[in-house]
């Protein structure tokens, strides 16, 4: 069956995202991750998120997924520092491209609770008890960050309605995040599916 129209625009924007990540986000070298696992490759995902079209790209790619699966989510959020780009990007362009998205408000997660005033883990929307809710990440490797942002939401008494990683490393975090609807925009198999890079990653490894 061929693809309609909007699933040939959703791929071409996959596509080039891709492009971009691999252009200004991979980095391949010996690294240490967050959670203490070794890697030859790491994904700085600021210099995408941070750029305009990176910027608008992930956040239209995740709107589209919101809207094709009906999701009903009322706002998205996620845990400071990775997913302040995305989701602020994620409110600008459901609001300029409200014809074809619901506009939808974002906030963000600290680490650690305001230190004054309301003290606060959330800010930005301040919706109602009982409303759903999509929270985002960056990068999901185990899933930590990602089930921090949705303990403080839920605390807050918002409903997990959706959950989404820009990029899923595909070691272990969507195991940790069964019991929640979690799906990834992208995942490290891909944005490594070239010959380039698997070269590089391979004579790493000979010398490891």
């Amino acid at each position: 069956m061929s693809m309609d129209l909007e699933e040939m625009e959703s791929e071409a924007k996959r596509a080039r995202l891709i492009e971009l990540l691999r252009e200004k986000s991979l980095r391949i070298g010996e690294f240490t991750l967050t959670s203490g696992m070794k890697s030859h490759y790491y994904f700085d995902s600021k210099p995408t998120t941070l750029d305009p079209e990176g910027a608008y790209l992930s956040a239209w790619l995740i709107l589209d997924l919101i809207r094709s699966q009906d999701l009903r989510v009322e706002a998205i959020g996620g845990l400071t520092l990775g997913a302040d780009p995305i989701v602020s990007a994620v409110a600008a362009v459901s609001y300029v491209e409200r014809e074809r998205f619901q506009p939808i408000p974002a906030f963000i997660v600290r680490k650690e609770a305001k230190g004054h005033g309301t003290q606060r883990f959330l800010e930005g929307f301040s919706g109602s008890p009982g409303m759903r809710v999509a929270i985002v990440d960056d990068v999901c490797t185990t899933g930590g960050s990602t089930l921090k942002a949705i303990d403080r939401a839920r605390e807050a008494g918002l409903e997990i309605g959706a959950v989404f990683a820009l990029v899923d490393r595909q070691q272990g975090g969507a195991e940790k995040l069964s019991d929640y609807p979690y799906q990834a925009v992208l995942t490290a198999d891909e944005l490594l599916d070239s010959p380039t890079i698997q070269d590089e990653i391979a004579r790493l490894g000979s010398r490891a």
